[in-house]
């Protein structure tokens, strides 16, 4: 999720740098359409993190080619933000349900069926490991399994 912040005196000349930096990472400049696309989205999102006035920067035109879910302009910053969790598969949610639920399943096994539930997904047995360790640090019982084939 995006937040919102005022950023300090110290920052503020920062930022405005950062952004300034960013808007002008085009096409025209020298970069390829993906970058400039990405420069443009992420000049947006500063924009809104830190409240600022679109008005204080000279917006380039939108980029030739796409990039998440670049936007033309100044006028997004209007528009809400895509929150984390409405970009996310599920993927670490399921993964720690099937952790609890089949403490005899290998990380391996269970990363397949990760992957057969959820279309797109490509968990490994290293990324459901880290699920565990995560588990593990929020004080969740997990019983150690990493060595299991």
């Amino acid at each position: 999720m995006t937040k919102t912040k005022k950023p300090s005196a110290r920052e503020l000349p920062l930022v405005k740098r950062r952004i300034a930096a960013l808007l002008d990472k085009t096409e025209a400049n020298g970069c390829t359409p993906g970058e400039a696309a990405a420069a443009f989205e992420k000049a947006e999102e500063l924009l809104v993190k830190y409240k600022l006035d679109p008005d204080l920067f000279r917006w380039p035109s939108r980029p030739s080619t796409p990039f998440g879910s670049a936007r033309s302009g100044p006028a997004s910053s209007k528009q809400p933000q895509v929150t984390v969790s409405g970009r996310g598969k599920g993927i670490g949610r399921l993964a720690e349900r099937l952790i609890v639920e089949h403490p005899d399943w290998t990380y391996r096994r269970v990363a397949e069926e990760v992957n057969r539930q959820i279309e797109g997904a490509t968990a490994s047995e290293k990324s459901v490991r880290w699920y565990a360790s995560r588990m593990r640090q929020d004080g969740k019982q997990v019983p150690d399994r990493s060595r299991r084939s």
